[in-house]
């Protein structure tokens, strides 16, 4: 208080002011020339440690910590400081305050999160904090105080909407919009007086699978399978009633991952692929998206092999991605999980109360081309007993080549050419030379209503633009697969009634008998929804099944892999 008050109330020289500031500069060991745009600088700081508090922030650089760039939190803290006159907010007279020790705690817990501890420099702040004290020199105040800033805003940040931006993975989500986060505020209940560890706590996403998810992620850390040699050399499948000198090290690979297996009966022969392995095997190929058939095949000898750290990294993938999903108190979504091949359509917010109804869907094909983008949209209308407007790739690279071969290829296929999508559209002979407008993109091509249309009887739409929607089929054979990537990118689900019923529960005229009534009429019908319902077209390789088991999927489209990569770049490059 003294330093602030002589430097208010005396009239330094402009020279005097220049000195200062470049022995502040040197101090820091940064040079002259601001890394990013300057912020704002008051003419007389209260403290001489105010002045590098306000150094750092206008470099957008700490010179101290991991990832020194700071642009990704900068604005946020200028703002905090600078309601501060940008005084240190954790020191008092050169003292650190007792809320601090606390502070870092919160941030020691990072790996219970699904976090790295040395993202948020936590060993760094710990070794640092005892040589905070009255004689401490001011830069380093400053350079302290505004360390543990940067740490818990990032950390605040990490545990509320994730550490990359959903954009930048695949993932089309307006986060900012969906998910805003006032970091003043957040320091300020600290400040305030409230428990640190409960101030950060409310920051965590409430849906159900986020706490499952770090449960089982402590369950994994305490396990010591990867101590055992995970690699199996089977020639042929393994059937239950097989022997092979293969299964002891199958029945430890099983009990050190999942579950106690019985030991065989004294005398068994330890060779024997007796039912209760079986039984365990099945368990496992359930757990990990495979067909429990007990079957010891290519597949399942592929998982076994997976290792406990990359199922770690696969809980912290999906910890990431449950963070972008937005909170609400109320409301009514529907949720695709493209890994798992799953539809969940929720109530009373996303995740935050077991859904209310799911069903098995069909995605688009893990090639390029065909793969289900991932995004958030609004659904606003159904159709029932809808045309196909086949997209250009599809009509040109599937249907023209059959169609110019016979003429009556397109009748088969119950497929029309006609001037555009709209209801009204004028339809055209399928002679060469409209097909050749088809070709050219002059015409269209598309599907009439009915049992076979590729839609099916309903179409779920949500305007986007990729054109991809939720519909039935008229081959439902496929959903008795496990894996379930057949389509071209939109998504057939198994049960399109229920699905019906559950978008318009909210009015009572649409019956069960009144939605089957209108799939199976003799024309189209659209029926618009009175409120916008929010569809998330999402990405997670682990996931519940129905009885709240968590599941391990295959990286279907590769996004883990890319996600991972991306975490491993600083946070300013990560946002």
């Amino acid at each position: 208080m003294e330093s602030r008050s002589v430097l208010s109330t005396s009239r330094r020289s402009a020279a005097t002011n220049l000195v200062l500031l470049c022995l502040a500069l040197l101090a820091l060991g940064v040079s002259a020339e601001p890394a990013a745009p300057a912020v704002a600088l008051p003419e007389r700081p209260g403290s001489p440690a105010a002045a590098f508090v306000q150094r750092v922030l206008e470099r957008a650089e700490h010179p101290r910590l991991r990832w020194p760039a700071i642009a990704d939190v900068r604005e946020p803290l200028d703002t905090f400081y600078r309601a501060r006159a940008y005084e240190p907010a954790w020191i008092r007279a050169g003292a650190v305050l007792p809320v601090v020790p606390g502070l870092i705690s919160v941030l020691g817990g990072a790996a219970a999160q699904g976090l790295e501890q040395q993202d948020y420099d936590v060993r760094r702040l710990e070794e640092w904090l005892p040589g905070i004290g009255p004689e401490t020199a001011p830069e380093d105040l400053a350079l302290f105080d505004t360390a543990l800033t940067v740490s818990l805003a990032r950390y605040a940040s990490s545990v509320h909407r994730g550490r990359v931006q959903p954009m930048s993975a695949g993932f089309r989500l307006d986060i900012d919009a969906e998910k805003a986060l006032d970091l003043p505020a957040v320091f300020g209940r600290v400040l305030g007086g409230t428990d640190p560890a409960d101030v950060f706590a409310a920051l965590e996403p409430r849906s159900i699978l986020y706490g499952q998810l770090k449960a089982e992620l402590g369950r994994m850390r305490s396990l010591t399978a990867d101590a055992v040699d995970r690699r199996l050399s089977l020639d042929r499948k393994l059937v239950p009633g097989d022997r092979s000198p293969e299964v002891p090290k199958l029945r430890a690979i099983l009990n050190a991952a999942d579950a106690t297996i019985p030991a065989p009966e004294p005398g068994a022969d330890a060779d024997r692929y007796d039912p209760a392995l079986a039984d365990a095997v099945k368990r496992f190929q359930h757990r990990h998206g495979l067909e429990p058939d007990g079957v010891v095949g290519k597949g399942t000898v592929e998982r076994l092999r997976v290792t406990d750290a990359d199922r770690i990294l696969q809980i912290q993938l999906a910890m990431e991605r449950q963070r972008w999903l937005p909170e609400r108190a109320a409301g009514r979504h529907l949720l695709v999980n493209v890994p798992s091949f799953e539809l969940s359509a929720y109530s009373e917010g996303l995740g935050v109360s077991a859904p209310d109804l799911s069903m098995k869907v069909i995605v688009g094909q893990a090639v390029e081309g065909r793969r289900t983008p991932l995004f958030a949209a609004d659904m606003t209308y159904l159709v029932f007993r809808p045309h196909w407007n086949l997209p250009y790739k599809i009509a040109t690279r599937e249907m023209l080549p059959g169609a110019l071969r016979n003429p009556g290829y397109l009748s088969r296929h119950n497929i029309e050419v006609v001037s555009g999508y709209g209801g009204n559209a004028a339809v055209y002979a399928p002679t060469r030379e409209n097909l050749r407008r088809v070709s050219g993109g002059a015409l269209k091509l598309r599907q009439r209503p009915g049992p076979k249309n590729a839609l099916g009887l309903v179409k779920f739409a949500f305007p986007n633009d990729d054109s991809v929607y939720l519909h039935s089929t008229p081959n439902p054979g496929l959903f008795a697969r496990t894996r379930r990537d057949f389509s071209h990118g939109c998504i057939r689900v198994a049960d399109p009634v229920a699905l019906a019923e559950w978008v318009l529960g909210d009015d009572a005229a649409w019956t069960r008998e009144r939605i089957m009534q209108a799939m199976n009429g003799g024309k189209p019908r659209t029926v618009t929804l009175a409120q916008p319902l929010p569809v998330y077209i999402f990405y997670s390789t682990v996931w519940p099944d129905e009885t709240g088991q968590l599941m391990f999927f295959p990286d279907l489209y590769g996004h883990d892999a890319a996600l991972s990569a991306r975490l491993q770049q600083g946070f300013s490059a990560r946002r």
